[in-house]
């Protein structure tokens, strides 16, 4: 089933909500837009796009609000709505575009798509949504659930139907495994990747964290470690290596490690690997206010 990723922001302002459309008989809708393929960070592409209506928003992440799935022809839309806070600027559009501030009252009879219409009312409480908690919980635990009558179908994190336990096993470790890495609820960190890389979501959960990660053959420190080293090494130095910092010092590795293991970079993958490294190494122990080993505090 094809899935489409969507990502929608709520700017509102003075009780109004600013609407774009891309020509004058379009439909109004919240500005946003598509995630690009080569994309995996849906708030980051939201950011993105915020920031070229002139918006800044710097809690974007936190601003979350919650997913729609839109049926569509051969498939879906993953549809991802924020709420945007403590956001600045004048928003405006491209030439040829249209833009403007509506009360909530004139969001229910100005030309819109019905779907998109009815998630702003949910956002503001005035349409009642229908409570997915426990499809989705029961499809993150491989257990399947009765859809309500007339909803697409998710098709969240599948395991296969195979009625193994050692599938169920795999589900279960990679679920620590990920809550492990982000410090966080792991229901929620998968149901984030999920609505990032639905289609990769279950791989990466059973078998790249539930047996690859799990497996009793290496510690999770020393998996952590290697998982900087080569990233490092082959120059993935964006998001995926910021998350890997952040897993090994959740599951106890120390930053003088950290820095070694980048040190060993520099030795077997070159000095230009580790020096475009580092940047990424260091703003991560800013964040979590850990001095660098080597520089005084």
């Amino acid at each position: 089933m094809r899935q489409d990723i969507h990502m929608a922001a709520i700017l509102e302002r003075d009780g109004r909500l600013f609407l774009v459309r891309a020509r004058p008989d379009a439909p109004w809708e919240l500005p946003g837009g598509p995630l690009p393929l080569e994309n995996d960070d849906i708030d980051a592409e939201m950011d993105a796009i915020l920031q070229r209506l002139g918006v800044m928003a710097p809690a974007i992440e936190e601003d979350f609000l919650q997913t729609h799935y839109f049926p569509v022809e051969g498939g879906q839309v993953v549809y991802n709505v924020y709420a945007a806070t403590e956001w600045a600027g004048d928003p405006s559009v491209s030439p040829g575009h249209g833009a403007g501030w509506f009360g909530l009252e004139d969001i229910q009879a100005i030309h819109m798509d019905e779907r998109a219409r009815n998630a702003i009312l949910q956002a503001f409480g005035l349409k009642e949504a229908e409570d997915d908690t426990a499809r989705i919980l029961a499809a993150l635990s491989g257990e399947a659930a009765a859809a309500p009558a007339g909803a697409p179908s998710l098709d969240l994190l599948p395991v296969p139907e195979t009625g193994n336990r050692g599938e169920r096993s795999r589900r279960a470790a990679g679920l620590d495994v990920l809550g492990a890495l982000r410090a966080s609820d792991a229901l929620e960190a998968a149901a984030r990747l999920e609505r990032a890389r639905p289609e990769l979501a279950g791989d990466i959960i059973d078998f790249a964290l539930g047996e690859v990660w799990a497996s009793p053959a290496l510690d999770p420190r020393t998996r952590s470690l290697e998982a900087i080293s080569m990233l490092a090494a082959t120059g993935r130095n964006g998001a995926p290596l910021r998350a890997h910092i952040e897993g090994a010092l959740n599951y106890g590795v120390s930053p003088e490690q950290v820095v070694e293991t980048l040190r060993m970079v520099a030795v077997y993958a070159g000095f230009p690997a580790a020096l475009e490294a580092w940047p990424v190494m260091e703003a991560t122990f800013a964040q979590r206010g850990i001095p660098r080993p080597g520089r005084p505090s």
